[in-house]
């Protein structure tokens, strides 16, 4: 199955997608038959294919899935360029305080054209003929370079000093999986956290409204109904709840709720 918006964004600029090229693109025969079907599917779309294709590369047989090929290429960098022993053979044997001023400057300059790049404005047209492949790689290429310097940066602060040893590309995927692995918890973290806020919150107006019945319990001198006790109940297990998070160590859950007036 091929989108709707895919489909539109082919037959547009820069790649104004013919209607032969449309049919081999989506596997539909090329017998005349077909290729009327196929013009009467979009002409009730509201699509009218080019009679020619503008721009016919290997890009045009790829989709969004661009955006896989590229973590996959970052991944393999990653995985199987050596950073360490390439940064070591670009530190220079003299002047490294210079040298260090110059990579820093290298990466920021680095840093400033990507930006520079991603602007619609500059290569808005060469990442849509491209697919998203293009832009995509070139960050994994500036990735690359960035690695290499920051790795001279670690070695010349005498940080890269405390790494572990490096034993090849099984050692680094391992490290790659358990970096992706932290940062997946970290993000959990983060949701429940930003949960229990809200929950806080609920609390603080369940206290509201339990001093309320209190206050009506006094000046009448009634029982408070079996639905207000369950839900007073309900509110205190929340809450009982909230404290054994932050007891845990949530600090910025702790911090929430005490901006919330609960703790």
């Amino acid at each position: 199955m091929i989108s709707y918006d895919e489909i539109k964004r082919r037959l547009q600029a820069p790649e104004k997608m013919s209607l032969r090229s449309l049919a081999a693109y989506t596997r539909v025969s090329r017998g005349p038959a077909s290729k009327k079907t196929l013009l009467e599917s979009l002409n009730v779309l509201g699509l009218t294919p080019s009679t020619t294709t503008s721009v016919s590369s290997s890009f045009s047989k790829l989709t969004e899935d661009t955006r896989a090929l590229c973590d996959d290429m970052k991944d393999f960098a990653h995985d199987y360029i050596d950073y360490g022993n390439m940064a070591k053979q670009l530190i220079p044997e003299t002047n490294t305080v210079q040298h260090w001023s110059k990579i820093i400057e290298t990466r920021n300059h680095l840093e400033d054209m990507r930006k520079c790049f991603n602007e619609p404005v500059n290569s808005g047209a060469f990442d849509s003929v491209t697919h998203g492949l293009g832009l995509g790689m070139l960050d994994v290429a500036l990735d690359m370079i960035i690695m290499v310097i920051e790795q001279q940066i670690r070695i010349l602060s005498g940080a890269a000093a405390s790494d572990p040893a490096d034993s090849g590309p099984a050692s680094r995927r391992i490290r790659r999986r358990h970096r992706k692995a932290r940062s997946a918890e970290m993000e959990k973290a983060h949701k429940l956290s930003e949960g229990v806020k809200e929950q806080g919150k609920v609390i603080s107006k369940g206290k509201g409204r339990g001093k309320a019945r209190k206050k009506i319990r006094q000046e009448t001198g009634g029982v408070v109904p079996v639905e207000t006790q369950a839900e007073q109940c309900k509110s205190d297990d929340v809450e009982s709840n909230v404290l054994t998070l932050v007891s845990v160590g949530y600090e910025t859950v702790s911090s929430g709720l005490n901006a919330a007036g609960t703790v």
